[in-house]
């Protein structure tokens, strides 16, 4: 997600920095805070993602076979100092369905559930105050602990271990505010490594909220290519609770050419989290 400042938080300015895809470099609380040595934190959050056809590369090979994922994240972080943290993300699988074609060309549906993959990173961030803007600047290593099941069936996560890095730079006024991010992860064969890219535009509505629009870009060796926005509202209820929902849609989605994979999607997602 973003970085978010807001002003009259804790007696002036709270800048920070908040998924979607699982492959982006978001980190807790919302990417934002604590900003300040010795905080934590965690936030929940549950997700739904729909997809509606089953493609292969950017052909539709099975229209109205759908795929749904229910997720549920817990998500930690401490800070040693305003400028070096720690994050983990742990997820875990509600539900999780895809309809694909059967041998006889009926509708063969597969399941998964349960715990999914850690993410850990140390998000390293370097802040800055000019006259009439702040934000800070983000470099984030990452590692990826297989936790879930291993088997040749249906899998939302990969069950690899997996390395990346991440970029990112925020800078906020008064009214409005701007992120953007680019990052990879590199995974054991025979998962290809993977890229992506963030552009957030925000306006600080009231003290306490801010609306924005996010967009996705993501891709990865075997050709697949995601263009992915929508709406975002974050709402700091006050300087403990932060509140975070956010809906997007795939504008493009084309998947690998090599085997049939599910796009055409949308993902909803609603967060709290709660910093000390």
């Amino acid at each position: 997600m973003s970085c978010h400042t807001f002003r009259g938080c804790c007696g002036g300015l709270i800048l920070g920095f908040v998924a979607l895809s699982p492959l982006r470099g978001d980190q807790p609380i919302m990417n934002m805070m604590p900003r300040w040595d010795g905080g934590y934190g965690f936030q929940v959050r549950a997700e739904h993602i729909h997809r509606s056809d089953l493609k292969q590369g950017k052909d539709v090979v099975a229209r109205g076979f759908t795929e749904d994922i229910y997720q549920f994240h817990l998500e930690g972080v401490y800070t040693w100092d305003r400028s070096i943290r720690i994050t983990a993300k742990l997820p875990y699988i509600l539900k999780a369905q895809r309809e694909v074609p059967s041998t006889s060309g009926q509708k063969l549906v597969q399941r998964d559930e349960g715990i999914g993959d850690l993410s850990l990173a140390l998000p390293l961030k370097k802040y800055f105050n000019l006259d009439s803007r702040s934000g800070s600047w983000t470099l984030a290593p990452q590692l990826r602990i297989p936790l879930g099941r291993e088997d040749d069936g249906f899998e939302v996560w990969d069950g690899v271990w997996g390395s990346g890095l991440s970029f990112g730079y925020e800078t906020e006024t008064y009214h409005w505010f701007f992120a953007t991010s680019s990052g990879f992860w590199i995974f054991e064969q025979p998962e290809p490594a993977e890229w992506t890219y963030s552009l957030d535009l925000g306006w600080n509505a009231r003290e306490d909220i801010q609306l924005l629009w996010e967009s996705d870009l993501s891709w990865d060796d075997e050709s697949k290519f995601f263009l992915s926005a929508g709406p975002a509202l974050y709402w700091r209820w006050n300087d403990k609770t932060h509140i975070r929902i956010e809906w997007k849609h795939d504008f493009v989605s084309r998947v690998t050419s090599s085997r049939p994979d599910h796009g055409n999607g949308d993902r909803f997602s609603a967060g709290i989290g709660f910093v000390f």
